[in-house]
């Protein structure tokens, strides 16, 4: 790869496309945390529940997304990729109006539930989406831009909305979300209508339609034994991750002492997670390979160190300790996703949309599965969430390191 093809710019006008691409991870995202996080207690309220109900919304979405995926995708295979995304939003605005309209616990759930059958099918082809929009090596790139989407989310999505919904309610809160997510449709419909007739299948991630090449790709010759292993160490990477995530708050207040430092430090994560897609971009498109041990050493770094601040120390240095933990974590987490989702890409080739519907399930599986092995761990004791998290974001780097460099043959 030549130091001139690496200088290859992006027009405004595909910048512009695969920002409306990240507006459709934005939306998915701040739905999806929008309900149990934040807003719980006014929620549980408004529909005569326990928080703790409101809450079993989480894993519920992550395990319809985790059953539905492939099907969904599969069956989103026999139309284009911008009539599944534009049609997967659409239903995201029904749900969302339906979270509205919810005077029940069961309406809420039924809006969930809409809003995760489509879930799978928008993470699944919104990055090969972006990558037909790109030169081949752009594509890392591509793919973090779309994955940003997601990180903002976290940064501005779900603080936004409970700071919104704190002044006019959450019913109001879920109108702007779904009135935000008719302009992204919109603007998906816009982004993608230059490949409308073409079939998902046939579009490389480089960009390049298989119809344009002399010869047409099989799909037997996808190394599937190779995407397997792959989504096999994301699961493991994902529930390292949501081991400790998902009692995030319960960390942070138990080693600072402050409850009030959670939201904090949920901020530090949340940008430090941007910084960090925005970076991975440009390392993916210069070497997929060291772009995944990199990230992951750092994911690991990050998981010790958190470890570390459980052991007897000045409060100064536990403070800064827990600083330094969350912000190379967040980092590091947020770049995980761009760098895998495109080693999926890359070893797919020209079957890249039922790839990534593995995938995507994968990680639905590690976040049901790490939110459900934290819950024991922490029953024991909140100190020994991170060290768990730890061993095992260590081990996946070990798997990193020592598996075959499938993705990165394929640059």
């Amino acid at each position: 790869m030549t130091g001139a093809t690496l200088q290859t710019r992006l027009s405004g006008a595909t910048i512009g496309k695969l920002v409306a691409l990240a507006g459709a991870t934005f939306v998915y995202v701040t739905f999806e945390v929008f309900p149990p996080v934040g807003l719980i207690q006014d929620i549980a309220a408004s529909v005569n529940v326990t928080a703790g109900q409101v809450g079993l919304l989480v894993s519920g979405y992550a395990i319809i997304a985790a059953l539905a995926t492939i099907p969904t995708v599969a069956l989103a295979s026999h139309v284009s990729r911008r009539t599944a995304l534009v049609a997967s939003l659409l239903l995201l605005v029904i749900a969302e109006a339906l979270t509205v309209a919810s005077t029940t616990f069961a309406m809420l759930a039924i809006s969930r539930i809409i809003a995760a059958l489509t879930h799978g099918v928008v993470w699944s082809l919104v990055a090969p989406a972006a990558a037909t929009l790109v030169p081949r090596e752009r594509v890392g790139t591509a793919t973090a831009v779309v994955f940003g989407g997601a990180s903002l989310a976290l940064i501005l999505g779900s603080p936004g909305s409970t700071f919104i919904g704190g002044i006019i309610g959450w019913r109001a809160t879920a109108l702007v979300l779904a009135i935000t997510t008719v302009m992204i449709t919109v603007a998906v419909f816009w982004a993608l209508r230059t490949s409308a007739t073409a079939n998902p299948e046939q579009t490389t991630p480089g960009g390049s339609s298989a119809s344009e090449g002399a010869t047409t790709p099989v799909r037997g010759a996808v190394s599937w034994r190779a995407i397997f292993v792959l989504c096999g160490i994301s699961i493991l990477l994902v529930t390292a991750h949501f081991i400790t995530y998902t009692y995030f708050a319960v960390i942070i207040t138990e080693i600072t002492e402050q409850a009030s430092n959670v939201v904090v430090f949920l901020t530090l994560f949340g940008i430090t997670g941007a910084v960090g897609t925005f970076l991975i971009g440009r390392f993916i498109d210069l070497g997929p390979r060291r772009a995944e041990v990199v990230t992951m050493t750092t994911f690991a770094a990050g998981l010790a160190i958190l470890a570390l601040t459980l052991l007897p120390a000045p409060p100064a240095v536990t403070y800064a300790e827990v600083v330094i933990a969350v912000a190379v974590w967040g980092l590091a987490f947020a770049a995980t996703g761009p760098v895998f989702q495109t080693g999926v890409m890359r070893i797919a080739e020209h079957d890249a949309d039922r790839a990534s519907s593995v995938y995507v399930t994968g990680v639905q599986i590690g976040i049901a599965t790490g939110s459900a092995l934290g819950a024991p761990i922490l029953a024991q004791s909140f100190a020994w969430l991170p060290p768990v998290s730890a061993i095992l974001a260590l081990t996946v780097l070990l798997l990193v390191i020592l598996r075959r460099p499938t993705s990165a043959t394929v640059r």
